[in-house]
């Protein structure tokens, strides 16, 4: 007890010292790698980066003079904006997108050779480059529709193998550092006059398959009125079979028969010729009904003898000409 209290002082100047040093160099000792990241080392006081170690993601413990250099292990996707200048010399504007992911067992040399910028200076130049010599090999019909699927392929699978073989390290071949996955166009842009026509084009072709479809409906419509009126040429053939003129004299008689026994009052002609047809005349429309003139040879051989020395025609009883019938007399009516 004696030797404490008479070292407090510096006991408590180490403690405050070896404090200090762990708040201060626990970033650099303790070092916390994310999900899906990957990190290399570099020694400073033993021959630079540690080419057989990496760092997995969680916790590692680390020298405090040493330097930690984190490396995301995912798969990763970047954009590229250019313009492109196709075999019929088509300047377009297009959007290039990639999918590379890093190889982590090679990350050491791609560390020491190339460094954590080498997006920058290794895939955006290669992808860049193949995309504008492919293009410039294609029409713009071929690299824009029909064979826009190869051209991206080609873009992924030529880039790759460049990266592979000519961005090895020194005295190292086909020590594949990253890997290029995919290569997709996103967007292109033609020039306004170009794309004005395109959609003309596109209009017109439009227009004209319109056309073969109204063509072909009037065709289907012209068909079908000819089955319509061969029908109805049938049924007329088969009705006018059954159409003698007892039948329609019956129908014609079975009509009156009907209309007779309404409550509205009315009056029925019987026409005089053999096929003549009952006429009914309603009696609310108002409208005359006149008895057929006699003949002058009937006139004549009346009783007051023939020729023009004999008396006259017998007189008749009075016609109504119109209006209601005249009223009958009392002692008729008692009658």
């Amino acid at each position: 007890m004696g030797w404490i209290a008479g070292n407090f002082i510096a006991l408590a100047f180490a403690a405050i010292l070896l404090s200090i040093s762990v708040v201060v160099l626990w970033k650099r000792v303790v070092i916390i790698i994310p999900a899906g990241f990957v990190a290399v080392i570099y020694r400073p006081l033993s021959g630079g980066i540690a080419m057989d170690q990496i760092l997995n993601e969680g916790l590692n413990l680390v020298f405090p003079l040493n330097t930690v250099t984190q490396y995301d292990a995912r798969m990763q996707m970047e954009q590229i904006q250019m313009e492109v200048l196709t075999k019929d010399q088509l300047r377009s504007d297009i959007k290039v997108s990639f999918q590379f992911q890093i190889n982590k067992y090679a990350l050491p040399l791609l560390h020491k050779f190339v460094g954590p910028d080498f997006v920058a200076k290794i895939i955006l130049p290669e992808v860049t480059g193949k995309t504008r010599v492919l293009f410039a090999e294609s029409t713009s019909q071929e690299a824009f529709t029909k064979q826009l699927q190869n051209v991206t392929n080609e873009i992924a699978i030529m880039s790759d193998q460049v990266i592979l073989e000519k961005l090895g390290p020194p005295n190292l071949d086909y020590v594949r550092l990253l890997r290029i996955n995919a290569v997709q166009l996103e967007s292109m842009e033609f020039p306004a006059e170009i794309q004005a026509a395109i959609r003309n084009k596109i209009a017109e072709s439009q227009a004209a398959e319109a056309y073969v479809f109204k063509v072909q409906a009037a065709h289907l419509e012209a068909e079908r009125k000819e089955v319509e009126a061969g029908g109805i040429k049938k049924y007329q053939d088969i009705v006018n079979a059954g159409l003698t003129d007892n039948y329609l004299k019956i129908r014609g008689i079975e009509a009156t028969l009907k209309l007779a026994e309404s409550n509205n009052s009315k009056v029925v002609i019987f026409g005089s010729s053999p096929n003549g047809l009952p006429v009914v005349l309603s009696g609310d429309s108002g409208s005359p009904v006149s008895p057929s003139p006699t003949p002058p040879s009937a006139a004549g051989s009346g009783s007051g003898g023939a020729g023009p020395g004999g008396p006259g025609p017998v007189p008749g009883p009075a016609v109504n000409r119109g209006g209601p019938p005249p009223a009958m007399p009392p002692s008729a009516a008692k009658k």
